[in-house]
């Protein structure tokens, strides 16, 4: 079984998402990141498009990142500011 990780996804007026993940893929600004547990620490600024988060449970969410934001990543966490 795949190695889960802990998600935020937050803009100024909810919480988009909150919970345990087994990959993310986020637009930066330079392209498209992967992202699945025990990755590397870093901060990223989002650009335009799609986040796509596959849930511990099995199911894939598709998110619309329209205004871009930020993205931190460290110990297993991963913080998305839209």
């Amino acid at each position: 079984m795949a190695k889960t990780f802990s998600v935020g996804i937050y803009a100024p007026e909810k919480v988009i998402y909150e919970g345990q993940a087994y990959s993310l893929i986020v637009p930066g600004k330079l392209g498209y990141l992967g992202i699945l547990a025990d990755h590397a620490p870093m901060v990223v600024q989002l650009g335009n498009g799609k986040i796509t988060l596959r849930t511990a449970s099995g199911d894939t969410k598709i998110i619309d990142s329209a205004q871009g934001g930020f993205m931190e990543v460290a110990e297993n966490q991963a913080a998305l500011l839209l």
